[in-house]
């Protein structure tokens, strides 16, 4: 259903038609030659940045509408950025037509009857968190608050609260999209209840969210905070210990639970901190949604390890999504993978040696951060909504590496595909088949035939159809009947129905 062909790039008459289709609007249309087009093509990771032939920054959905119609029906290549955050490159384009959203979008408003929020689709997580927070309130989010919502949200969306609340898209309630012919779909569960179901973890694919409408619930302060262990032989095996203790799934009368009981989060990794001088550390990042009592009961056990650096305490909710420092202007690349609990201490000790003789040899990468994302995952596990097909009871992890020379480019994401492998071996080790893709993704097929691969981090050798499993064939054919000239195929792109092209 429909041909799709080689993308152009943006002429100077492209140029000079969308600024006449866009005259009598409040969009802004910069060319490479114009003061704020710097700041439409800037991204987190440097590496990710391309030069747009033009950014047009929209207002509101009708503006964004006329833009993408001007792209479809000339072939032109497009890209959206909404938090611009994208590692993988998904946010920008080289010579076609850039949306940018988050310049003049990023309202959030509250309704606090119905304790729903709306966003408007460039706004940035730490947008939310506050406007929410200001009336008692919160909702899942991303746990890097100066990430985008749009990005995360149609992607799944992890957050602080995954353990209680399931993935962001558990708690949407509409989408505004504005469709590849030009059109405006409000999306929800009564309302092109198929369009709802695909942008649920395939969202990317269909067109651009310009409002999100995710349900909000009453949140108290939270007691978080960072602690820094020495990265020691006999530190690490206690750890590991303590680890799986809160956050291995058991089986019970109830059913499937952790010790967390969905209230604790955590990232713990290795990294080089500035007050480590060098050193490398163990970092964990931990938040317990509950008094500071009953927090400190539960991660009693690492207190008793004794970290170096505590600096746990009762805070207001934003503040758990600011944990991670935000390092803006580097080259980065956040490589995803897989793992199966309980930890074992060799993987993690083989994970610091592989780490520590990156950086010894590649000085430029200092600052970069290997990580364990644990969570209570049942909550997710339980649900079946959305064309998000990764749910179970395994858990994420980050390989990124961060560096400011492009000349090791190459050299770093080898090094994130070597930790990715390492990943994938330990997941055999705990007696799972690891998955296929091009070269082999680590992780494991799950139960709706996918790999256990978080489609939000970059996967360099997984195939769309790797990514959303038993769900692919359906979102064929929605993409044939929403996208069929396959315009909106920055990340895991889904071939329209009937189309031939390996995805």
């Amino acid at each position: 259903m429909g041909s799709i062909g080689q993308r152009r790039t943006v002429t100077n008459t492209d140029i000079s038609n969308l600024r006449q289709l866009l005259s009598n609007t409040q969009a802004e249309i910069r060319a490479p030659t114009d003061s704020n087009y710097s700041k439409s093509i800037d991204r987190w990771s440097k590496a990710a940045e391309k030069p747009a032939g033009v950014a047009v920054a929209p207002t509101c959905s009708e503006e964004v509408g006329i833009a993408v119609k001007y792209a479809t029906e000339n072939g032109l290549d497009l890209a959206v950025r909404g938090g611009g955050h994208s590692t993988a490159g998904a946010s920008s384009t080289d010579g076609g037509i850039l949306i940018d959203l988050q310049s003049r979008m990023r309202n959030v408003t509250v309704d606090e009857e119905k304790q729903q929020i709306h966003i408007q689709g460039g706004a940035l997580w730490s947008d939310v968190d506050d406007a929410a927070w200001a009336k008692g309130l919160a909702t899942v989010g991303g746990t890097v608050a100066d990430t985008g919502v749009g990005g995360l949200t149609l992607g799944g969306g992890y957050g602080v609260l995954s353990g209680t609340r399931g993935l962001v898209i558990d708690n949407a309630r509409e989408f505004t999209v504005v469709l590849a012919n030009g059109e405006i779909q409000r999306a929800n569960k009564r309302e092109n209840s198929d369009l709802f179901w695909a942008l649920n973890g395939a969202g990317q694919n269909f067109g651009v969210t310009t409002e999100f409408v995710l349900q909000a619930y009453p949140q108290g302060e939270v007691y978080l905070g960072t602690m820094l262990f020495p990265a020691t032989s006999e530190v690490i095996p206690k750890l590991v210990d303590a680890l799986n203790d809160l956050y291995k799934v058991y089986s019970t009368p109830n059913g499937p639970e952790t010790r967390s009981k969905g209230r604790a989060m955590s990232l713990v990794g290795f990294a080089k901190p500035p007050p480590a001088e060098g050193k490398t550390m163990v970092l964990m990042n931990a938040v317990f949604d509950g008094p500071k009592e009953e927090g400190e009961k539960m991660f009693q056990p690492f207190f008793d390890i004794g970290p170096a650096v505590n600096e746990m305490r009762m805070a207001p909710y934003p503040t758990a999504n600011k944990l991670v420092p935000a390092m803006y202007g580097m080259r980065s690349s956040m490589k995803g993978a897989a793992y199966m609990m309980p930890l074992r201490t060799d993987f993690v000790h083989d994970i610091q040696s592989k780490y520590d003789a990156f950086i010894e040899t590649c000085e430029d990468a200092a600052p970069s951060v290997v990580a364990w994302e644990l969570y209570d995952p049942c909550k997710v596990a339980q649900s079946e909504e959305g064309s998000f097909a990764n749910r179970g009871y395994h858990f994420n992890s980050l390989v990124m590496p961060m560096w400011s020379k492009p000349e090791n480019d190459r050299r770093c994401r080898q090094f994130a595909r070597d930790l990715s492998e390492m990943f994938k071996q330990e997941i055999q080790s705990h007696g799972y088949q690891a998955s296929g893709g091009v070269e082999g993704g680590a992780s494991v097929r799950g139960r709706q035939g996918a790999v256990m691969l978080y489609g939000n981090y970059d996967q360099y050798d997984e195939l769309s159809k790797d990514i959303f499993g038993n769900n692919y064939p359906k979102l064929q054919k929605l993409k044939g009947q929403y996208d069929p000239h396959n315009m909106f195929n920055k990340l895991f792109a889904i071939q329209p129905d009937g189309a031939t092209a390996q995805l």
